[in-house]
């Protein structure tokens, strides 16, 4: 009721927009996409010491493969783990890591499925780290991965991509829902569903050092595209039109 009684509706990305419009069934008209951005925070790091001393407090080694953004259902974090498991035996590199930032013991039940068992019947357990990271360690924590891998199912936008790119990450991503229009061609996407494309994504990108610096180089400038000033002033627009709107209709 609230939707079709407002006089204009502002979403995130052009994805949730078409999802508005089909399941309220509102004509485009009355929807305005004012994009999200990553805070001005997330820049790259490169103090060696930074780095070492901010990963050293989260028990990570020098090469390790980073997720964040929550474990709900949707996020498909255990395809990740599975994902993994098939990546560490075929790079063979005993270091390799994979952090996933969050806690499995806080949420629990059918809509937030513990990746743990998974991990542990892979033999994965001791390479895969669970830690909640803190706020002001996070662009450390983006900065010192050597990819950033994000299997979502659904993302009505997809912030911590953005996070990852505007830190200098490389990222591979899924393919589905706003995901490929927030990171356009600064990321390899991939099909969430099948763990052998997400394997042979995550393996060019740590071992194909070319294409790394090429997605690194790409994240920057795509993230660059993206500001809460922006954010803020295409808003303040959709503001203005609706007010103007509704003063010749008075």
């Amino acid at each position: 009721r609230a939707a079709h009684r407002a006089a204009m509706i502002i979403t995130v990305s052009q994805h949730a927009k078409q999802d508005i419009m089909e399941a309220l069934k509102l004509p485009p008209e009355r929807i305005r996409v004012t994009y999200e951005a990553a805070g001005e925070e997330y820049r790259p790091v490169t103090d060696p010491n930074i780095l070492a001393v901010t990963q050293a407090r989260y028990s990570l080694g020098r090469r390790y493969i980073l997720y964040l953004g929550g474990l709900d259902q949707r996020k498909n974090v255990p395809q990740l783990v599975r994902a993994f498991a098939h990546l560490y035996r075929r790079i063979g590199d005993p270091e390799l890591q994979l952090l996933i930032a969050g806690n499995p013991e806080k949420q629990s039940g059918p809509l937030f499925p513990d990746p743990r068992p998974v991990a542990a019947d892979l033999g994965m357990a001791g390479q895969i780290i669970y830690r909640f990271i803190e706020e002001e360690d996070k662009p450390t924590i983006y900065s010192g991965a050597g990819l950033f891998v994000f299997p979502s199912l659904y993302e009505g936008f997809g912030l911590t991509p953005l996070e990852a790119m505007s830190c200098g990450t490389p990222v591979v991503c899924s393919n589905r829902t706003s995901l490929p229009e927030v990171v356009g061609d600064a990321a390899l996407c991939i099909d969430p569903d099948n763990v052998e494309e997400m394997v042979d994504a995550m393996y060019r990108v740590l071992t194909d050092s070319t294409l790394s610096a090429d997605l690194r180089a790409r994240s920057l400038k795509r993230a660059s595209q993206f500001s809460w000033e922006k954010t803020a002033t295409e808003t303040l627009k959709v503001y203005e039109e609706t007010f103007s709107r509704s003063a010749k209709t008075r």
